[in-house]
C-alpha cells in the first residue's frame, strides 16, 4: 500500500478560521483550515509566520507555536497580551475570516532522558504542551517537570496528563524577567540520572534560566532554549 508523501519545504497557506474558543482571558485558541495543510509535514515545536496588516497597513508577520494539526485542520494559541498587531489579530479573530501564513520553521527535539524538565512563560506553553504530548507516546520516558509564569490564577493551560506543573503567578509584576522563575527553582532537586531542559519565552530571560540551570549539572547541549519575544521590542513592528 502506497504512503501519502508530505511535503517539508515552507509554503504559503491561504486558510479559513474555522473555530475560535478562549482557553483563558488571555490565550485563545484559533483553527485554521486549508486543503494543503494535510499534505504538509509539520515538526514537533515548528511555528508560522501570519500575515497581518500593521497600524501602518504595511504586511507584517507574527510567529506562532503550531498547537497540533489533525488532516485539514492546525491549531494554535495566541496570547492576549493588549499591544500590537499580533494580539489585536488574535483578539479581533472570528470564524469564516481568511488567513495568509508561510511556514513551517524549526523544530524541537525529544531527546531520551533520566528526568525533563520545563521553563516557560505564557508564550511557550502551546510548545511544552507539544512536546508533553510527543514525550507520552514514548515507553519509559519520565513525567514533565514544568514551571510556568503566568499573569495570575485564572490563565492556567491545558497539558497533557503526562506533565508536573508548578505555576507561577507574576501578579502586578511586569512580564519578561527572569527573577519567578528563578526563584520556584531555587527548591527543585531533580532525579539522578541525565537531565534535559526546555526554556521558551522572553528572549534575554530564557538565556538567564539556561544559565541558572547549570546548577542542576545541564550543560547547554542538554538545554532547547528559545526565545519567543523580545522585552524591548516595538510592538508595532
Amino acid at each position: 500500500m502506497s504512503s501519502v508523501q508530505h511535503i517539508t519545504r515552507t509554503g504559503q497557506f491561504r486558510t479559513d478560521v474555522t473555530n475560535v474558543a478562549d482557553l483563558s482571558p488571555r490565550m485563545r485558541r484559533i483553527t485554521l483550515t486549508g486543503a494543503d495543510i494535510a499534505a504538509q509535514d509539520w515538526p514537533l515545536g515548528c511555528d508560522i509566520a501570519v500575515v497581518l496588516d500593521g497600524a501602518d497597513l504595511r504586511e507584517v508577520r507574527r510567529r506562532y507555536t503550531v498547537r497540533a494539526v489533525s488532516g485539514a485542520d492546525l491549531v494554535l494559541d495566541a496570547v492576549l497580551h493588549g499591544h500590537g498587531p499580533g494580539s489585536t489579530w488574535a483578539a479581533e479573530i472570528e470564524p469564516g475570516q481568511q488567513v495568509t501564513f508561510f511556514g513551517p520553521r524549526g523544530a524541537i527535539d525529544t531527546p531520551s532522558a533520566d528526568w525533563l524538565l520545563a521553563l516557560t512563560d505564557e508564550s511557550g506553553l502551546p510548545a511544552i504542551a507539544a512536546i508533553a504530548e510527543a514525550h507520552s507516546g514514548v515507553p519509559e520516558t519520565p513525567r514533565l517537570r514544568v514551571f510556568a509564569e503566568i499573569a495570575n490564577e485564572h490563565e492556567h493551560y491545558p497539558l497533557p496528563d503526562n506533565t508536573e506543573v508548578t505555576w507561577v503567578t507574576r501578579g502586578h509584576a511586569a512580564p519578561g524577567y527572569s527573577d519567578k522563575l528563578a526563584d520556584a527553582l531555587t527548591g527543585y532537586q531533580p532525579p539522578t540520572g541525565r537531565g534535559y531542559a526546555y526554556v521558551l519565552g522572553e528572549s534575554r530571560a530564557v538565556v538567564a534560566l539556561r544559565e541558572a540551570l547549570a546548577v542542576h549539572g545541564l550543560s547547554r547541549a542538554d538545554v532547547y532554549a528559545k526565545g519567543y519575544w523580545n522585552l524591548n521590542s516595538r510592538p508595532t513592528r
